[in-house]
């Protein structure tokens, strides 16, 4: 019988991995699936012993392929529906292997499917439980990782499996499929157990950038690919030939806030650090005062900033969806920031870096990394409580590169939030902004599920890091019809949250 399933043995497998994968797929029973073991994989002895723990029926032992090439002519040789690459040492676990032809064959349109996995590390930190398909994750680390088995007639059409950068060979395959479909999904449970975590090394990080950047170069998309530090993540930069010109829209009252344990005018903070420390040029500062913002704090703004100032007051109760509308109608950038008055710029290219996110057409907000004054984390991108009501992600964690990149590398999810929040102004306004229902909660989140709900895509970058002085220990003061509006309008899409490992809402 022909399989339905391949698991194809990454080349630099040893006797004991060899084995040791060998007896997890042995243990998996019978059914539709077979281990392929390509040439010089395991010594004579190793291959032998495991041809007799799986038989036939379940091991293609390849004997081809010139050395270098072992793993293109493994994968020449199989003749399954899907295929997926193991390592040395991976253990299947038990009844994966069912779940997954299960799931394919009532779902044969899938092209892609992916498991959680884990590794021995301390704590969870070597449990990955992965989000559902976010596609600009992908693009800073192979999240996707084992055991993604990927439609065989796909592989072959992109290419084949390649060895250009040998330590990358699963992601450079990921994303060449996945540019050619989206039909992508995750199976939310462990389907294999490392023997070590992914390697972390710097040539192991030089072969996912050359994969990255050669993604981009079968794009035609012009950027320049980085490494972002020594765990190995990726971050790819959109050239921009003619950059944009971005409208920074700040509502403000004048507030004080303690800062440092000082008492200080926040929206001064803010546009002394837009002067001195944004290096991205093309902006214009729309300040808008509330009706009751002392004219001294506009004219110190107006000192600071200079010819960039368009100011747009507003009148009556404070609304922060009409005070942003109202500096969005002004604005005259094809890109408009949200930006809260209590914020101050940590990276200079913070805008640098939100407006190359922007600039692929599939993406409608990016957001930023906010920290609290203490240095933990405030946002990092907003997912969903078990009420399906939005929380942060990450809130209140180290400002690291744990959770698998996603404090580090771009992120899709289905909302960020508005105190800082790059959008285009011509969508903004066609979406009709920000709701003038939700006065002060919640409008940022509905304005992101319009967004999403019109075909574009919302990521965090946090390469864009900026302090937010909100108060850790402030809880957000949400009003009964806002709660209701959210739940009556958006709950659908919210049961959607790529972010929630779990499929009772699909």
């Amino acid at each position: 019988m022909t399989p339905f399933v391949a698991l194809v043995l990454l080349p630099g497998t040893d006797d004991s991995g060899l084995l040791r994968t060998a007896r997890s797929v042995a243990a998996a029973g019978d059914g539709p699936w077979t281990l392929v073991v390509p040439a010089r994989v395991g010594s004579e002895h190793a291959r032998g012993e495991v041809r007799h723990l799986l038989g036939r029926r379940h091991v293609q032992l390849a004997d081809d392929g010139a050395p270098g090439d072992e793993l293109g002519a493994a994968f020449d040789a199989v003749t399954s529906r899907y295929v997926g690459l193991l390592g040395g040492g991976d253990e299947v676990e038990a009844g994966v292997l069912r779940a997954v032809v299960d799931y394919l064959t009532e779902r044969p349109e899938v092209d892609v499917l992916y498991t959680d996995e884990q590794w021995p590390a301390p704590g969870i930190t070597g449990i990955a439980t992965k989000p559902h398909w976010v596609p600009h994750y992908l693009e800073g680390w192979d999240y996707l990782g084992r055991l993604c088995v990927l439609r065989r007639s796909l592989v072959a059409e992109v290419g084949g499996l390649r060895t250009d950068a040998p330590r990358a060979v699963e992601w450079d395959v990921h994303l060449r499929v996945t540019e050619r479909t989206d039909r992508v999904e995750h199976l939310p449970l462990i389907g294999v157990t490392r023997e070590t975590g992914p390697a972390r090394d710097a040539e192991t990080a030089e072969h996912g950038r050359r994969a990255v950047a050669a993604r981009y170069a079968r794009l035609g998309v012009p950027a320049t690919v980085e490494v972002t530090g020594p765990a190995g993540y990726v971050r790819a930069w959109r050239t921009l030939d003619d950059p944009p010109l971005v409208s920074i829209v700040v509502p403000t009252g004048g507030g004080r806030r303690e800062v440092g344990g000082v008492p200080t005018l926040v929206v001064e903070t803010c546009v002394r650090s837009l002067v001195e420390r944004t290096t991205y040029d093309r902006w214009e500062l729309v300040l808008v005062p509330s009706e009751n913002t002392p004219p001294d704090v506009v004219e110190l703004v107006r000192s600071i900033v200079g010819d960039r100032l368009v100011v747009a007051p507003v009148t009556g109760e404070f609304s922060f969806s009409h005070s942003v509308n109202e500096g969005v109608r002004v604005a005259r950038g094809d890109l408009v920031l949200l930006l809260n008055d209590d914020t101050e710029v940590v990276e200079p290219r913070w805008l640098d870096r939100l407006v190359a996110v922007a600039a692929d057409p599939t993406v409608g907000v990016v957001g930023a990394k906010l920290l609290y004054e203490d240095g933990t984390i405030q946002h990092v991108g907003i997912i969903h409580d078990d009420e399906w009501l939005p929380i942060h992600a990450h809130r209140l964690g180290a400002d690291d590169d744990s959770h698998f990149g996603a404090k580090v590398v771009d992120v899709d999810y289905l909302a960020v939030t508005g105190a800082c929040l790059l959008t285009p102004r011509g969508l903004y306004l066609e979406l009709g902004g920000f709701s003038t229902e939700l006065p002060m909660a919640f409008n940022d989140v509905d304005y992101c599920y319009k967004v999403v709900a019109a075909g574009y895509g919302v990521v965090c970058a946090p390469f864009a890091t900026l302090f937010h002085y909100e108060s850790t220990s402030r809880v957000a003061d949400v009003r009964p019809f806002e709660r209701r509006y959210l739940e009556e309008r958006t709950t659908r899409l919210a049961q959607v949250d790529p972010h929630i490992n779990h499929r009772s809402a699909r």
